[in-house]
């Protein structure tokens, strides 16, 4: 199955629930989608890749060049990858954490990026 996005908002942190299947298909559309829905004042985005079941090059291009979007605007992105993902390996192999960290849970991560934004001063977002 081609992934889908769910979004949703918790305590002011956007979240984008990724399920299926990353790959050079529709990893460009993502992104876009993505990229589209972070308001400029938010603290980031909370990428869950809980029910994503394969993520490919194009893929994990997508996630460095989100990350390093996000980041050149004073925003984070958070990665919620459960152990024992098919993905963990593979973002621990490219070393994601050094743009994206990853969080077990989404509380985990939503609390990450609540703790990030309050750290922030505003006028910089």
């Amino acid at each position: 199955m081609l992934a889908d996005i769910a979004f949703e908002e918790r305590s002011g942190i956007q979240i984008a629930r990724v399920r299926g299947e990353v790959d050079m298909s529709n990893a460009g559309e993502l992104g876009a989608t993505l990229q589209g829905m972070i308001e400029q004042v938010a603290a980031g985005l909370v990428l869950d890749f809980t029910e994503t079941t394969y993520l490919d090059s194009a893929g994990l291009h997508f996630i460095f060049d989100l990350a390093k979007r996000l980041r050149d605007r004073g925003q984070r992105l958070e990665l919620v990858v459960p152990p024992g993902s098919p993905l963990a390996a593979t973002l621990d192999i490219v070393r994601v954490e050094s743009l994206a960290p990853m969080s077990a849970t989404l509380d985990d991560a939503v609390a990450t990026l609540q703790e990030h934004a309050a750290d922030v001063p505003h006028d910089t977002l």
